[in-house]
Formats: structure tokens, C-alpha cells, sequence
């Protein structure tokens, strides 16, 4: 094989190798989303981002460890949360989606993220 054919196929090696680790290691990243009800359903999930409110008079704060526990429900279904990490604006009654994964009736969150509390909020005036 003459040298400039070797180098063609080392580089078309390389591309195939590189795109196939992109592939992979983005598929990797994707976390599906599931409602409450969905993941309570499966008993078991890894890597899924649930969406559900935060149930009022739910959590309880661990100030040790900076650590919250609380229901999230999407309505019919509820279940706990354990979050260890800092979070702004938390509130409960507001709409929220964690990432993680869930196991023994525990979903342990890796992130939470909370939608604007003020979106929420009825107006001074309005009816809610």
C-alpha cells in the first residue's frame, strides 16, 4: 500500500472513530423527560428529568448538609425528592424539574431547576 492510500485511510479511520465517540457521548447526556406519575409507574428510572409542582408544607431542610426533601406531584401522583446543593427563589407551590435518578421510592436529585415564582404568583386584583 503505497504511503499517501495509508494516510487517506488513517484520516478516514480517525473521522469514523471521532463520530461515533460524538454519537455516543451525546446520546450519554440525553435525559428523557417523565411525569411523577410515569416514574412511579416504571418503579425504577436513571437519568430522567421529571417536571411536577412542589407540594406546600412538603419540605423539610437539612442545614448540615444543605439538603432538601420534599414531594414533587404532577397532579395525581406525588413522590419524594432529595436534593443536596445550593437553590435559589426555592418556594413550594411552584413548578419544578429535577434530574436524577430514582430508586427504592426515592427520587435523588442531581439538579433542580424552579420556574419563576413571580409567573406564578397572582396579581394583586386578579382572580387566580
Amino acid at each position: 500500500m503505497e504511503k499517501s492510500q495509508r494516510v487517506k485511510l488513517l484520516v478516514g479511520i480517525s473521522v469514523i472513530v471521532f463520530s461515533v465517540l460524538v454519537i455516543v457521548s451525546f446520546n450519554q447526556g440525553i435525559s428523557p423527560y417523565l411525569t411523577v406519575s410515569q416514574v412511579v409507574e416504571r418503579g425504577y428510572a436513571e437519568n430522567v428529568q421529571v417536571n411536577g409542582t412542589i407540594v406546600p408544607n412538603s419540605t423539610r431542610y437539612f442545614f448540615e448538609n444543605n439538603t432538601r426533601i420534599f414531594k414533587l406531584s404532577d397532579g395525581k401522583t406525588e413522590i419524594t425528592v432529595k436534593y443536596t446543593g445550593s437553590v435559589s427563589n426555592y418556594q413550594e407551590g411552584i413548578p419544578a424539574v429535577v434530574k436524577g435518578n430514582y430508586r427504592d421510592g426515592v427520587f435523588y436529585a442531581e439538579d433542580l431547576l424552579l420556574k419563576c415564582p413571580s409567573k406564578y404568583e397572582v396579581k394583586k386584583g386578579e382572580v387566580g
